[in-house]
């Protein structure tokens, strides 16, 4: 099924097309974009635009996740257009890249789920959707770089395969990869808060 505006909006999704500066923000699986993260974005900027990947958006069968993602990207494609995704949303964006046109957005994905999915609860691992597919695209190359894409993961992170974000490295020519000592999948308040400042103010 295609996704329209008013079928984006069902899903908890918030626009304002007015500013300078438009702020993406994609949660983690069960996120809230209006809590956390996307509380702090929306004090930056009120016209921030949230996706809330949560038990009603997890419904979808994965290919339409995507394409969900994807749409709303390429619906507010710009130079001045700006990408936060955390953990499984980052996922989600990571495979929208895949047969993507060149986006002119930039992106900043943190922590991102791309070989397991970490449950910092229960402490177990769950093999991700469309895992094979996305180590394919890995492999030959099959992602569509947007004008900037930075990733900050944490050293302790249970997903955080050293091997494996290099060859997202190397595949997508990421402007980024910074590697956070002393922090796991959830990265602290204050760290994430700078990489997001850091993030919003280059222009390089």
């Amino acid at each position: 099924m295609v996704l329209s505006a008013p079928s984006l909006k069902a899903w908890g999704y918030s626009m304002n097309k007015h500013g300078p500066l438009r702020i993406i923000y994609i949660t983690g699986r069960g996120g809230d974009a209006n809590k956390g993260l996307g509380a702090y974005l929306k004090k930056l900027d009120a016209s921030r635009i949230g996706l809330s990947v949560n038990s009603s958006f997890l419904q979808l069968p994965f290919s339409q996740q995507v394409r969900f993602v994807a749409e709303l990207i390429d619906e507010f494609d710009a130079a001045n257009t700006y990408i936060i995704a955390n953990s499984y949303g980052a996922y989600l964006c990571l495979h929208a890249l895949l047969g993507a046109p060149e986006w002119h957005s930039r992106m900043l994905l943190l922590a991102p789920a791309i070989g397991s999915a970490v449950d910092t609860d229960a402490m177990f691992y769950a093999r991700l959707p469309s895992a094979k597919i996305f180590s394919y695209a890995l492999e030959q190359s099959l992602l569509t770089k947007p004008a900037y894409i930075a990733v900050h993961i944490g050293e302790a992170d249970l997903g955080f395969n050293e091997a494996l974000f290099h060859q997202l490295q190397m595949s997508l020519d990421l402007d980024m990869l910074n590697i956070i000592p002393n922090q796991g999948h959830n990265l602290n308040k204050a760290t994430v808060q700078n990489i997001v400042k850091d993030f919003l103010t280059n222009e390089a």
